[in-house]
């Protein structure tokens, strides 16, 4: 069981690291935003270290001006800190505003870019596949996905260098005070990146299995809002029944995600709990070894913010690596919808369209059964149509009318038997270019 737990926990650090193509689709669409992101990080690393340092010498120059005899010297020493201080501050903020207008920038940018991507695939799939349900569950999850989890996972990136450059600076502050004091934090940190890593597997699992329900309440919702069905809705009072079933599926799909939350809630709590008491233990030690006069007030303050700090820069990178596995899960639906592919296509050299048709359209020996589907919609079918004949279709539901212009139109190809224009088979024309043709 052990070896399992093992197992699962690489698999998910193997996949939260897989950024390659999340990294490569955000440069493709911003490389200049991105760079000067990566800039930012760094110059927003550094500032919180230099804060601490910083306070520590603001405590103990005023620890200092309370025995000098010259207080007004005391006081300029103190008061060149805090202005020191108060310049760190201002370019702090300056540098956390530029971060926020090119996070900004980059996020407009790629979520454009990425609607644009998902439009072009959904134009160049087959028609077979907007006629596959599990299809529309595909592209259902990549379009909700797509917008924002390429740009999440940057960010994410982002956030973490950010924050292991401080924290790199803190653990050398700590570990130069005392090394277990690092051991501590490090405690601290694991138990809440490990509730994430499992609920982020949860959450995926959640969204994949009620996709369904997902697209099916939405659906509802088009119809009771719509202008398509707004006249059937009222002629025959459907208006009721389509609500009630809106309100069931979407009173299954609240319950089961707020057990899911529940559920969540009582680890984090437990997690906050253990994280609690490391900080208690660090502050304890810290306290007594100011209280023997192993260090001033000043380096008690740096010590302990540093900690409180350390926590949370480590939680935020373990809590990073758990989001860009969350992440990356989510966007794997992306790469699955623009990973099909299309297999109606054109032939390496395809023949000449006759201009005009002379002898006309003939189907030879057609056979055709929907994808999915038990019963063939043609079998054997032999039909010509003559170059200038006018011809009507007619015919009850589902006997194969609007099925017969599809294979015309090549929207889809006949599992076996031909159509052909002139003689040549539809399949050796370039379909784009056949359906030029058809009005």
């Amino acid at each position: 069981m052990n070896s399992q737990k093992k197992k699962n926990l690489k698999e998910r650090i193997r996949i939260a690291l897989r950024l390659d193509k999340a990294i490569k689709l955000v440069w493709g669409i911003a490389p200049v935003l991105t760079v000067a992101n990566g800039i930012l990080v760094v110059i927003q690393g550094v500032f919180p270290l230099v804060q601490l340092f910083l306070i520590k010498q603001i405590v103990d120059s005023a620890g200092a001006g309370l025995a000098a005899a010259d207080k007004s010297a005391a006081f300029k020493s103190v008061l060149l800190w805090i202005i020191l201080m108060g310049v760190v501050a201002a370019l702090s903020s300056l540098a956390q505003s530029l971060a926020s207008l090119t996070a900004e920038a980059q996020g407009l940018k790629v979520t454009d870019a990425i609607s644009g991507m998902l439009h072009r695939k959904s134009m160049e799939v087959d028609l077979a596949y907007y006629e596959n349900p599990q299809f529309y569950e595909t592209m259902h999850r990549a379009q909700g996905a797509a917008a924002s989890r390429p740009l999440q996972i940057v960010s994410g990136l982002i956030q973490m260098s950010r924050s292991l450059v401080s924290l790199t600076g803190i653990l050398a502050i700590l570990f130069a005070f005392n090394w277990w004091i690092g051991l501590v934090l490090f405690t601290a940190a694991v138990p809440n990146t490990l509730v994430r890593l499992r609920f982020s597997q949860k959450l995926f699992d959640f969204q994949v299995a009620h996709t369904h329900k997902e697209r099916r309440t939405w659906y509802y919702h088009f119809m009771i809002t719509g202008q398509q069905f707004a006249k059937e809705m009222r002629l025959f009072q459907l208006g009721g029944e389509i609500r009630r079933r809106f309100q069931e599926l979407r009173k299954g799909i609240r319950e089961d995600r707020l057990a899911l939350s529940r559920s969540k809630v009582k680890y984090d709590m437990l997690s906050r709990i253990a994280s609690s008491l490391a900080l208690f233990v660090a502050l304890v030690y810290i306290a007594w070894s100011t209280v023997g006069g192993a260090i001033t007030v000043g380096a008690l303050v740096m010590y302990y913010q540093g900690f409180q700090r350390g926590i949370g820069y480590l939680q935020s990178v373990l809590g990073g690596l758990a989001g860009l596995y969350e992440n990356n899960l989510f966007l794997s639906n992306f790469y699955e919808f623009m990973a099909l592919e299309p297999k109606i296509l054109a032939p390496v050299s395809p023949s000449p369209i006759p201009t005009p048709i002379r002898e006309g359209l003939r189907f030879e020996n057609l056979e055709f059964t929907y994808p999915g589907a038990k019963n063939p919609v043609y079998r054997k079918l032999n039909l010509s149509l003559g170059s200038g004949e006018t011809v009507a279709l007619v015919g009850s539901n589902g006997c194969g009318k609007t099925t017969l212009v599809k294979l015309l139109c090549r929207l889809y190809d006949p599992d076996s038997g031909s159509i052909r224009a002139d003689g040549i088979d539809l399949r050796e024309f370039d379909p784009l270019e056949w359906r030029r043709r058809i009005g």
